[in-house]
């Protein structure tokens, strides 16, 4: 199999029980409460049926969800720094991160912060079930600079202790990646060449420096040429995109193109890295979490970029087949879908 073989994707797995990995970015809670409503009922106070909640689960979300992957992968030890309230959603995402023995102890809990929270209510009947409108919280000020300033001393704590800084700047708005966060991870990134920091951002994916970047076909679009429709841009107009932000981020840029894989521009070229072969059903949600967790500690553990976008390719097609779940990918299960692949001669 070309660019990675078997023996050499053992040795990139192995090599994940001894990093240790910081996770950097907006986290966030995901529940479901699932409301039976063969026992709901109209209320006397409005004219609107009831919904019994009859189950509630919940799940790291955002950033939590890249630390539950990266732990996922027998990464050795990871330290969760973000900002999150002190309010029952912080409470039970924190509950959460510690039963993947994630390292909290950088984590800053204030009461002028919101833990971000999706709810999604999930309306169950005899034999089907729909999702009502979701619930959000959101912080709706930004970050007090008290806080940004604890936020940037715990970075700058936890960088020397890690082989890789994995970042997502998930908030288009009042999001912890700051202005002054960002620049401080840059410059920390110029300063630790030796560690690996891979960045990822919904809205600013251009403005990183020093560091790999993990955008989808959009971000990397609107980073560049905002005025072009993303759906528009062919794969050609797409490679001289990543290039250009490969020069701006003197770093590999591994552009996601969900069941077409991704393409990784470097200083001394570009590849296309198809997906693993995946039949449907599929749920992508949670993929790209997965994808950039493989790259930064394929990339920590001593993998080239191409051996680096394979494992996470790898990664993200075990992930895209559990369905209905926020998923993450073993050792093993990376092996087993390498095996699975490896059968077909066309891959990768």
């Amino acid at each position: 199999m070309k660019g990675l073989t078997r023996s050499r994707l053992l040795e990139i797995l192995d090599s994940f029980k001894g990093l240790s990995v910081m996770v950097i970015g907006d986290f966030a809670l995901d529940v479901y409460w699932y409301a039976d409503m063969l026992r709901s009922e109209l209320s006397r106070e409005t004219p609107h049926y009831t919904r019994p909640i009859a189950r509630e689960t919940y799940s790291p979300g955002a950033s939590g969800n890249i630390c539950c992957n990266v732990k996922a992968l027998s990464v050795k030890e990871v330290f969760a720094v973000t900002l999150i309230g002190n309010d029952w959603r912080g409470e039970i995402l924190q509950q959460e991160l510690k039963k993947s023995e994630i390292c909290l102890d950088h984590m800053i809990v204030s009461p002028r912060m919101v833990t971000s929270t999706y709810i999604k209510p999930i309306l169950c009947g005899w034999d089907s079930q729909q999702e009502d409108s979701r619930l959000d919280f959101t912080n709706h000020d930004p970050l007090p600079q008290t806080l940004e300033d604890h936020l940037i001393k715990n970075i700058r704590l936890v960088v020397p202790k890690v082989d890789a800084v994995i970042i997502e700047d998930q908030m288009v708005q009042n999001g912890i990646i700051t202005d002054n966060v960002r620049e401080s991870l840059i410059q920390l990134a110029n300063e630790n060449r030796e560690r690996i920091f891979v960045a990822d951002s919904r809205a600013r994916i251009g403005l990183f420096r020093n560091m790999v970047l993990k955008p989808n076909r959009v971000e990397a679009v609107r980073a560049i040429c905002r005025s072009k429709n993303p759906k528009e841009v062919e794969m050609d107009e797409l490679t001289e995109i990543g290039v250009e932000l490969q020069k701006l981020a003197s770093r590999p840029i591994y552009i996601t193109l969900s069941e077409k894989g991704a393409l990784l521009v470097t200083e001394l070229g570009q590849h296309h890295l198809p997906a693993a072969p995946t039949e449907p059903p599929i749920d992508p949600v949670g993929a790209g979490d997965t994808f950039i967790s493989a790259i930064g500690a394929s990339l920590a553990g001593g993998a080239d970029p191409i051996e680096a976008g394979i494992v996470a390719n790898l990664a993200a097609g075990v992930v895209v087949k559990k369905l209905n779940i926020t998923g993450t990918a073993s050792p093993e299960e990376i092996l087993r879908k390498f095996e699975e692949a490896a059968s077909l001669q066309e891959w990768p």
